[in-house]
């Protein structure tokens, strides 16, 4: 028996990927005792099986070490995925990778999307067909993780056919992938209403720029960029965008800032308007943002040749 401290309930998805990480149980005197040491992982038969207790613990100091192992071991299974170009293992790798870090959005935990992204880089010879697929993963629950894998595909293909060097690709497809990740801060039920937001509402949904940019800029990203992204990416080059209506906007922030909302036109159900095709939105709202000045015309241009790879 150990002495009573802060424990915290282990996630199940994450339970048989703890090595290094102790795992407890409850006794009837709500006393902890250690039931799995550092150094071993619970067997998958037993898990599958259920032969564990139901409920197990880690300590609060240990949460963001069991992360870290969780997401190491993910980014394992993805990359025999891309090797074996599995595109449907690949997708459902890469959401469950991104589900399991939106949960724990913090310096210590966001790093290890890192080598996410690499994976998909470094092999994308073999992996640029699955990339393409991925920008296919619209869904009926539509979420901040599906946008966020659509935005970084459609990103990642944009860089590829401009021939945008590792490191550029890598720094835009991290940028593209937590993008978002402020909205881990929004009440879930604003960004899931199935009615057009109050203005209150909006307000509340605009500081998810600050807040993903307070979030990043304590991670231990070797790209600056990735902050300054999701601060930036509603910035507008006439001045009109938010949170500052600043005109001077990091080119990474223009890229992913149009990719963004391509990706949300073409995927994303309001209850005032129903998704577009991809002609409708890129010669509808995005040809005009572009003629008003909103986004660079360089930029639309490429984007709109970089989808005609993958459109025929």
């Amino acid at each position: 028996m150990i002495e009573e401290g802060k424990y915290i309930q282990a996630r199940k998805s994450q339970l048989h990927f703890f090595k290094n990480v102790q795992l407890y149980t409850k006794a009837d005197s709500n006393k902890f005792l250690l039931y799995k040491p550092s150094g071993i992982t619970l067997g998958e038969m037993r898990i599958r099986e259920g032969r564990h207790p139901d409920i197990l613990y880690i300590k609060q100091t240990d949460k963001i070490r069991g992360i870290q192992e969780a997401q190491k071991a993910f980014n394992n299974q993805l990359e025999v995925a891309v090797q074996s170009e599995d595109s449907e293992k690949v997708k459902e790798t890469l959401v469950t990778i991104v589900e399991e870090t939106l949960m724990e959005p913090r310096s210590g935990s966001l790093e290890g999307v890192s080598s996410t992204v690499n994976i998909l880089i470094d092999d994308y010879s073999r992996s640029t067909d699955i990339i393409q697929q991925l920008i296919d993963m619209s869904s009926a629950d539509y979420s901040t993780v599906l946008h966020s894998i659509n935005v970084m595909a459609l990103t990642l293909v944009f860089a590829f056919y401009n021939n945008y060097s590792k490191t550029e690709c890598k720094t835009l497809g991290l940028s593209a992938l937590l993008h978002d990740v402020g909205k881990t801060k929004i009440k879930n039920e604003i960004l899931t209403a199935q009615r057009e937001l109050t203005n209150e509402e909006f307000d509340e949904i605009k500081n998810h720029t600050k807040a993903g940019y307070n979030i990043l800029r304590t991670c231990k990203f070797e790209e600056r960029e990735v902050s300054l992204c999701a601060l930036e990416h509603h910035e507008t080059l006439d001045g009109c965008g938010y949170p500052s209506s600043k005109r001077n906007v990091s080119k990474i922030a223009q890229i992913i800032g149009l990719i963004d909302c391509y990706e949300a036109l073409t995927n994303d159900d309001r209850p005032y308007r129903n998704a577009m095709t991809a002609f409708d939105a890129l010669n509808g709202v995005i040809k005009t943002n572009v003629k008003d000045g909103k986004f660079n015309k360089e930029i639309y241009t490429q984007f709109v040749k970089s989808l005609g790879t993958i459109m025929g």
